[in-house]
């Protein structure tokens, strides 16, 4: 990611240096077995609990996935594609997503039953205000297998619950949920913007306005300390991520050469499916001659241009989760 050190790391070494961060844990006497909280924030206006993502579940996702990666309803991609953009594409692949979802993020439950409990501890060893806010602060630079909304959906079910028991983590006011392996996809260039998400408990709203703009200051003087740009936004509908990877290898193949040039200008991204599927056709038809025997080969620069075209296509399936099958039940030397 943008730094060797690793997200906790870098956020002790930031709260150690903010005047209005008092740590706790480890710092005050604590009777024997009574865990408490890791800090107290904005000049002792809340109590924050610190917990990082350790373990990726893409094991657990990958179980989730087998049945149906196994089926005829799986689309046909060459190549190393996204899990969660192939399984949009099949037949009720957004209810299969949302399953296979919550089952690998139960650790959500974990993370936030011991945050409530260091929060209230903590609260009553003090002696605050037991109307003195709490936050659990979550770190994330491990879970990648998670796309940066849906994990932010899971605490945000968890937190609100089914409606059952609204105050079950009365104690925790806000999530702080922050994110380096997803990054928010936006055009030209600047500095790069990861997600933050803030995420606040309805049945404590009479007491989140006393540290509402603490929190986007908090936030703020994070990301500046990381070298990355601040915006806030409320409206996150249309919101896009992708993964924080680190930057492809250089092209060592004519092949990694042509995919790389795609991805730069990727002519096909807004076609409809209909004229992906004519133009894949066409491409593949044209190609065919090339490798069937005693066929009228092409000449060697439409060879090379016909490969090329059929490059880009696979790039584009890749890209788009597409399943060939719908090209290839077009053409009827391919089936």
């Amino acid at each position: 990611m943008d730094n060797v050190r690793d997200i906790e790391e870098r956020m002790i070494s930031f709260l150690l240096s903010q005047s209005h961060v008092t740590p706790l844990d480890g710092h005050v006497p604590q009777p024997s077995g009574v865990k408490i909280a890791d800090y107290l924030f904005f000049n002792r206006q809340a109590v924050v609990e610190l917990k990082t993502l350790k373990v990726d579940p893409k094991d657990k996702i990958m179980d989730g996935a087998k049945s149906l990666m196994e089926s005829d309803e799986f689309p046909l991609i060459f190549g190393d594609y996204d899990l969660e953009t192939a399984i949009k594409n099949t037949p009720g692949g957004k209810e299969h997503l949302d399953r296979m979802f919550s089952n690998a993020t139960r650790m959500v439950e974990g993370v936030l039953r011991n945050a409530k409990k260091q929060i209230a501890s903590s609260k009553r060893l003090l002696s605050l205000d037991p109307d003195t806010p709490g936050i659990a602060l979550i770190l994330n630079d491990t879970v990648e297998s998670i796309p940066a909304s849906q994990l932010a959906d899971r605490f945000s079910f968890r937190l609100i619950g089914d409606g059952k028991d609204p105050g079950r983590f009365s104690e925790i006011d806000f999530i702080i949920l922050i994110q380096t392996t997803y990054r928010l996809q936006r055009g030209g260039g600047g500095s790069t913007l990861l997600p933050a998400f803030v995420i606040s408990n309805d049945f404590n709203a009479h007491r989140h306005h006393k540290i509402e703009q603490e929190i986007q200051l908090f936030l703020q003087a994070w990301a500046r300390s990381q070298g990355h740009n601040y915006e806030s936004t409320s409206e996150t509908s249309d919101l896009q991520f992708e993964r924080n990877q680190v930057p492809r290898p250089a092209p060592k193949s004519l092949q990694d050469l042509v995919e790389a040039q795609y991805r730069a200008d990727r002519y096909m991204k807004e076609w409809s499916e209909e004229r992906l599927i004519a133009h894949g056709k066409e491409v593949i038809q044209r190609m065919l001659p090339i490798f069937i025997k005693g066929a009228e080969k092409p000449t060697e620069t439409d060879s090379h241009l016909y490969i090329k075209q059929f490059t880009e296509l696979l790039e584009e399936g890749r890209i788009r989760g597409f399943d060939l099958r719908k090209i290839l039940n077009e053409i009827p030397r391919a089936r």
